[in-house]
């Protein structure tokens, strides 16, 4: 009998041991299936993730695409041109560019990029800040190198500053250049507070200029040379500001040249301002401040000014067609080094009134300006146009920045 009891209590003990591993074998396929689907789901977070960032990468090699150049600054059109890159990254997951700004940092591109597991519904999405490089080659249709003390630009949609076309009229070149960030950032600060950046067409742009106007000693050299051609040529030759600086070219209203322009080299040893009627074309080299405060300004080609100040004042109409350069080579007279003008030296810009005023890049201006030239000459061999200039020479690679996950 007692024997009989100890067995059945063995029994109980198994059947209670069995009851606790079938408990725990269930519990543990229980927790193994929520690890699965923990690991799978991370898996797909993941995923979702790479995609993301593989459209952050697309985006960024199709925004240095110098192709896509003229598709800078039209959000929509940008977007409609990266919604045919094939975005599929294989296994259902691919990636697409939910928006895309170029106005809230101007110089720059914000973007969102949106991956997804699409058998699932899992996604991700980043925001990012597209810096592009500091462009080399081209002038702007305006050019400030070196510091700036005041930038005020005009109050007015009557000011338009254009940078440069290709053969189908979409501006590819900044309207307006400089070669630091800390330019770039008083210039941009100023347009955007008057809300006048549609005016600059082209956009700001910190450019890694060619020589001779990236470096300051070179930049003095090619100056100098002009300067030495100018008084080589006969009086009768020369240009002479402000009422004998060339002839600009007429055009009809279609933009069809009526008349040519003819070109002349004008050289001003010291400041001057332009009062009444002042026409040009060819090269007008100014050694000291310019102001232009009459009721007309119409010049075809290159304008350097190397002196601290440049305003433009009153009603009348104004344009240039070719490239402006604001440019203070400036060496130290204790080290001998050349650096572009810095506090003595610094840039103030002033435009104030009404009336009309166009600057607008032209390279067969700036072409015809460098016929002038002694061939094979000092300035003629460092003035790059075009085709002729170096390409790749930026230091600045594009950058992506402010990288933040916006997952809604």
């Amino acid at each position: 009998m007692g024997q009989q009891k100890q067995q059945g209590s063995v029994l109980i003990i198994a059947l209670v041991l069995l009851l606790i591993a079938t408990v725990l074998s269930i519990a543990g396929i229980a927790n193994m299936q929520i690890n699965e689907k923990m690991a799978a789901n991370h898996k797909q977070v993941l995923q979702a993730f790479m995609a993301a960032e593989a459209g952050v990468i697309q985006t960024k090699a199709f925004l240095d695409d110098p192709a896509n150049k003229a598709l800078w600054g039209d959000d929509q059109k940008t977007l409609s041109a990266l919604a045919k890159i094939n975005r599929a990254m294989g296994q259902q997951v691919q990636w697409q560019i939910n928006s895309i700004d170029f106005a809230s940092h101007p110089g720059m591109a914000v973007f969102v990029s949106h991956g997804e597991v699409s058998s699932t519904g899992v996604s991700r999405e980043v925001m990012v800040t597209y810096k592009p490089k500091a462009e080399s080659g081209n002038l702007g249709a305006m050019n400030i190198i070196g510091g700036i003390k005041i930038f005020d630009t005009a109050n007015s949609n009557s000011f338009q500053v254009i940078g440069e076309k290709d053969a189908n009229g979409n501006v590819i070149g900044p309207a307006l250049a400089t070669n630091t960030e800390a330019n770039f950032d008083k210039i941009v600060d100023d347009i955007t507070t008057k809300n006048r950046m549609d005016n600059y067409v082209g956009g700001v742009k910190v450019v890694d200029f060619d020589d001779p106007f990236g470096d300051p000693e070179k930049m003095n050299a090619f100056i100098e040379a002009i300067k030495a051609e100018y008084y080589a040529l006969p009086l009768a030759a020369r240009g002479t500001a402000p009422s004998n600086m060339g002839i600009p070219a007429t055009y009809d209203i279609n933009g069809l040249v009526l008349t040519a322009s003819v070109p002349k080299i004008t050289y001003v040893a010291n400041s001057i301002e332009f009062k009444g009627q002042a026409k040009g074309a060819g090269i007008l080299v100014i050694e000291g401040n310019l102001t232009i405060s009459g009721n007309l300004f119409d010049f075809d080609g290159l304008v350097v000014v190397r002196g601290q100040t440049f305003q433009m004042n009153g009603g009348g109409n104004r344009d240039l067609l070719g490239s402006i350069v604001f440019a203070n080579p400036i060496k130290d007279i204790n080290t001998g080094e050349w650096s572009f003008g810095e506090a003595q030296a610094t840039f103030v810009f002033d435009i104030n009134g009404g009336g009309n005023a166009t600057f607008e890049y032209n390279t067969d201006a700036l072409v015809k300006a460098k016929s002038l030239l002694k061939k094979d000459g000092v300035a003629a061999n460092m003035w790059q146009i075009g085709a002729e200039q170096q390409s790749g020479s930026a230091s600045q690679s594009s950058a992506i920045m402010d990288w933040t996950d916006v997952t809604p």
